[in-house]
């Protein structure tokens, strides 16, 4: 399944959607582009010169509880069932075979689900501009979710988000006995940061669990 339009309702099984449910990627691929400071802010941001966006998976238990997070700082989880690619700084600098519209993403997390540790609940997809530069500002971009045979689920068109986003909860997995269930959510989150993005979407989480009966 892939759609060019993502929908905030999407919500269903990984086999529901026709995806292989041994190995997912969560990716990233958009365009150079420069961004110019303004003002006094100019001799301070040498180094802030080009958007730079980064993917996270957050590994979190039944409590929603933080177990682990796979990011530019931490490559891998704990038990190696989730593996980040590698930093891209500013959408141009891995080279001609990932930059935009190559074949290759210029930021990816592999997600080997049939190695997730049996405690791992809930794994949520998050993006964040590191230099909160408005994802929007991008000239082209998305982000996207696919199987190892090629087939995606969404892509997240990064020009479409509201012109304010530079943190964005994409998506989550729940386990499922038998399977995973994905939900599309597309939600801007207050946080800077994907330390801080984390904790927001634990506690958005948490809020979503049913409540015990006798409460």
């Amino acid at each position: 399944m892939s759609t060019t339009t993502p929908s905030p309702l999407l919500s269903d099984s990984l086999k529901g959607l026709g995806l292989d449910a041994g190995t997912l990627f969560f990716a990233l691929n958009y365009e150079f582009t420069k961004i110019e400071p303004k003002g006094l802010f100019k001799r301070f941001k040498k180094n802030q010169g080009a958007i730079d966006i980064d993917l996270a998976c957050v590994l979190y238990d039944e409590l929603c509880t933080i177990r682990d997070i796979v990011w530019f700082k931490q490559l891998r989880d704990k038990a190696e069932s989730v593996k980040h690619q590698g930093d891209s700084l500013n959408g141009k600098d891995r080279g001609e075979q990932a930059m935009y519209l190559a074949p290759l993403d210029q930021e990816q997390i592999r997600l080997f689900l049939d190695k997730i540790p049996a405690h791992i609940t809930h794994i949520a997809m998050i993006a964040n501009s590191y230099h909160d530069h408005p994802f929007s500002r991008v000239k082209k971009g998305e982000i996207h979710l696919s199987d190892d045979e090629g087939n995606r689920c969404f892509e997240v068109n990064l020009k479409q988000l509201p012109r304010d986003c530079t943190t964005l909860w994409v998506a989550h997995l729940r386990r499922e006995v038998d399977d995973w269930h994905l939900t599309l959510h597309n939600l801007p989150l207050s946080a800077e940061g994907l330390a801080e993005a984390a904790k927001e979407v634990a506690h958005e989480l948490a809020r979503s669990l049913p409540i015990p009966q006798g409460v």
